[in-house]
């Protein structure tokens, strides 16, 4: 089984606490130099002898740092017809930029953790993905909470510092030990670092913005600055949210963290930060509640017209097409509703939600609804 997130968003904490409990498993980090070592020079030797000979789990944190080891892997898996045997993490896509997916295709199960969802901050069980329910009541998640997490996001380590000085301090360490270092280790290709953090700004500030421009604005070639967009993404530190009707369009990138998104705008938060945060929480809820309830995961676009109508989220599965607009104020007018109203007049069999800062859930027309914030969680 593969464990995958972004660098800090828990994995260790779960492996180590209660992955571990849970299997009995023996753990081994390549964070650790000394097992590096031993990975690099007697990659089966260590598997076979921290695994006792395959008769105990053996768990494995951080394993793209190490690629030769998803062939040692295979092989032993090939030879033993050993099944569930090991658990590996890592802080990157399991895919071809880290050798992995021509090791390991069809052999091994993946399971993505993101940032802390409304309910974990809040301390309560998860129930199903909010989009699937009755929206009866808020189940529980204060707006206070919600406000919280737009300001500071659900990684572990961030959320908990009140401070914003302090808080944006380590995340900036945090994104400079991802694009100075991390992304320096994907298979292949001559990262810069400079380059990846730029982006990234830019992201933050414009999620919707014509590749040829930003290549000339950061003065690189559209395949490098392409090149670079793809190592952001198996990096986990961006979404690429498509378009829906119009599959040559430009693609948007979201931030995938309302505290980190608020760092890189250096905390100055205007209404069209606020409703890009509002993004961000909601696709990460989104995304979470479908891993975490064993859904398969929706397919989540935008929506634009040539005129210029448009609404932040379509959610699409085999059997339900909603239109989602964010808003950060409760005044849901006649121009705010024109997005979601040319949506519907194109696709009637959709439903529409606006998500708003309102205490109750109301209609505004037989398939337009206006959800309270903390209704998503």
């Amino acid at each position: 089984m593969g464990v995958l997130g972004p660098r800090q968003v828990g994995k260790s904490t779960f492996l180590m606490n209660q992955w571990c409990d849970e299997l009995d498993a023996k753990y081994i980090t390549f964070d650790d130099f000394s097992t590096v070592n031993r990975a690099k020079n007697a990659p089966e030797q260590l598997l076979l002898g921290e695994s006792d000979d395959q008769k105990r789990h053996l768990i494995i944190d951080e394993a793209q740092k190490i690629p030769h080891i998803f062939d040692s892997i295979k092989a032993i898996i090939d030879r033993n017809r050993c099944v569930g045997a090991f658990t590996l993490s890592g802080s990157t896509e399991f895919s071809s930029k880290s050798g992995v997916r021509e090791s390991l295709a069809g052999r091994m199960g993946i399971t993505r953790l993101y940032p802390m969802t409304l309910r974990e901050i809040s301390g309560l069980d998860f129930a199903s993905p909010w989009v699937s329910s009755q929206l009866t009541d808020g189940n529980g998640i204060k707006a206070k909470t919600v406000e919280t997490w737009l300001e500071c996001g659900g990684m572990p380590v961030f959320c908990s510092l009140s401070d914003m000085d302090e808080r944006h301090a380590i995340i900036n360490s945090w994104l400079e030990a991802i694009c100075y270092r991390d992304i320096k280790q994907l298979k292949d290709a001559d990262y810069d670092s400079d380059l990846a953090y730029n982006i990234l700004k830019t992201f933050a500030s414009k999620p919707l913005i014509p590749l040829a421009k930003l290549a000339s604005d950061l003065s690189t070639t559209t395949v490098t600055l392409k090149k670079h967009i793809e190592a952001l993404e198996e990096l986990f530190l961006i979404y690429k949210i498509p378009s829906f009707d119009n599959p040559n369009a430009l693609s948007m990138y979201r931030v995938f963290d309302a505290g980190v998104l608020n760092c890189l705008l250096s905390g100055n938060q205007t209404i069209f930060s606020r409703t890009d945060c509002l993004n961000s929480l909601l696709i990460n809820e989104i995304y979470a509640q479908y891993e975490y309830s064993g859904k398969q995961k929706p397919q989540l676009h935008y929506y634009r017209t040539r005129g210029g109508a448009e609404i932040d989220l379509v959610l699409k599965t085999n059997d339900r097409l909603i239109g989602i607009e964010c808003v950060v104020n409760a005044n849901i007018d006649t121009y705010k509703q024109r997005g979601m109203r040319s949506f519907l007049k194109n696709h009637p069999e959709a439903t529409g939600y606006f998500i708003a800062p309102v205490s109750d859930i109301y209609k505004i027309d037989k398939n337009i609804v206006v959800i309270p914030w903390n209704f998503i969680g």
